[in-house]
């Protein structure tokens, strides 16, 4: 049987080529697109059950990704600028998981103090007055906010007396008057809660929810240079338009269902964008406007985007960039403070995945002013994907806040979305933000420890990073 034998010796030659083809994958390792990554998750708690998943990460290079996307697997840029440092990020973030796989016991006494003041009420007879008077150009609401609850009580509940279009910018928005004299502003929902927002980090419509959770995550970190913002229901048809300005109003129509929709005013404001009432009432954000005596000014972000697809900033493409940068005044100083507040900006901008501040405000006439961290709705368009180059700035300055770091320590473990969800679940929209987006949350606070341990490791020690 000279076949069975020849089959035998073909057998036994195929099981032992699989052997080594598979020895040789093994040992060359997993492809970056295809990395299987276990991802800490902290403990359970009753509020935001977290298990241990064992997940697949797609992408592991400029673009951190849980999910396939043909999108983000086209479009890597391979920027040279930031390439190796995101490689060092990524060398250091299983010694940070490690390490940082519990949560603070001084947690809880960070939540109750910030639960407290939001759910105390009747500290203040004038909200809009104790407001401005909290106001300045370092921080808009102190630590210890008592009366904070009376404030937010106040924006999510105060009779509107005008409304009007929102002149500039590009997204939809009313400006308000509330009774009392406080000037703000209404975004409307855009989107659900579950919608993912995918292509370039900056497309998409702002986020209403975004903004809320964007104040609450400042007072976390303690950057408190957030405006004040809380989610409410108005109605068009009782609340806006009988109050509305000319120009307002006549971009208000009914449907034929009986549904009250606007346009508005904005450079991508038309009628096929339009936003329609659910036949009551209308969810969104109102953001607190700052008082007279903190005039905005609008400087160019150093690590600003070119928006073009084929060109790139030269902070894509200069490792060195940051040396620069601190060439040129308000950064050329010593420690200079606003670099300092544009790297807190970049912690901020990436846990929420805003990566649209291609300017930053500051106080006008006020040089020391930190830098005012407005117009947050451009955040938490795809949980499952995070952008590292809204990083570039700590990873090419390799600098951070001593007090910001320690923040940072605070919330691992899964702090910081167990500190999230508490919070906004006082806000009037609860639930806020998914379940996917407060654990994105956790994972992209591990990125930014990773960073900064690589850059330790780079200028040989902490006392060369932090300030």
């Amino acid at each position: 049987m000279w076949w069975v034998q020849q089959a035998l010796v073909w057998l036994v030659l195929g099981a032992a080529f699989t052997a080594a083809l598979n020895f040789f994958l093994m040992s060359r390792g997993p492809p970056l697109a295809t990395i299987l990554s276990h991802l800490q998750s902290p403990p359970s708690s009753s509020s935001l059950e977290h298990h241990s998943l064992h997940q697949q990460v797609y992408l592991r290079g400029e673009v951190y990704a849980l999910r396939n996307s043909e999108y983000l697997n086209w479009n890597q840029k391979n920027r040279t600028g930031i390439t190796n440092a995101i490689h060092a990020l990524y060398d250091h973030l299983p010694g940070v998981k490690v390490r940082h796989r519990t949560p603070s016991p001084h947690l809880h006494s960070l939540i109750h103090t910030l639960r407290q003041d939001i759910t105390t009420r009747g500290v203040s007879s004038d909200p809009w007055d104790l407001a401005k008077k909290w106001a300045n150009p370092r921080s808009l609401v102190p630590g210890s906010a008592h009366g904070l609850g009376d404030v937010l009580g106040a924006l999510a509940t105060a009779p509107i007396i005008s409304s009007d279009v929102g002149h500039g910018g590009t997204q939809l928005k009313i400006f308000l008057l509330l009774k009392g004299g406080q000037r703000a502003v209404f975004k409307p929902i855009r989107y659900l809660r579950e919608e993912i927002i995918e292509g370039e980090i900056y497309d998409g419509a702002d986020r209403h929810n975004g903004e809320v959770a964007a104040f609450h995550l400042s007072r976390l970190l303690a950057l408190p240079t957030v405006p004040l913002a809380v989610g409410r229901w108005v109605s068009l048809r009782k609340h806006i338009l009988p109050v509305a300005s000319k120009e307002l109003a006549t971009t208000f129509f009914k449907m034929e269902g009986g549904e009250v929709c606007f346009y508005g005013v904005c450079y991508y404001c038309n009628k096929n964008e339009s936003v329609c009432d659910n036949g009551a009432t209308l969810e969104g954000v109102v953001t607190m406007w700052l008082p007279p005596h903190l005039p905005l000014t609008q400087l160019h972000h150093p690590w600003a985007r070119t928006y073009i697809r084929t060109k790139l900033a030269p902070w894509e493409e200069q490792p060195g960039y940051c040396e620069e940068v601190r060439q040129h005044v308000p950064y050329s100083w010593d420690k200079s403070p606003r670099l300092l507040d544009l790297m807190d900006a970049a912690v901020f901008d990436y846990l929420i995945q805003n990566g649209d501040r291609h300017h930053y405000s500051v106080i006008a006439g006020k040089l020391e002013s930190a830098v005012i961290l407005l117009d947050n709705g451009k955040s938490f368009g795809d949980a499952e994907v995070d952008h590292l180059d809204i990083l570039a700035p700590i990873l090419q300055c390799c600098r951070l806040r001593q007090t910001t770091y320690e923040r940072l320590l605070l919330l691992t473990g899964g702090g910081l979305s167990l500190a999230m969800q508490e919070l906004l679940n006082l806000d009037p929209l609860a639930p806020v933000l998914t379940r996917a987006h407060l654990l994105a949350l956790d994972r992209r606070l591990s990125h930014i420890l990773a960073a900064l341990s690589s850059c330790r490791e780079r200028l040989g020690g902490w006392h060369q990073v932090l300030f």
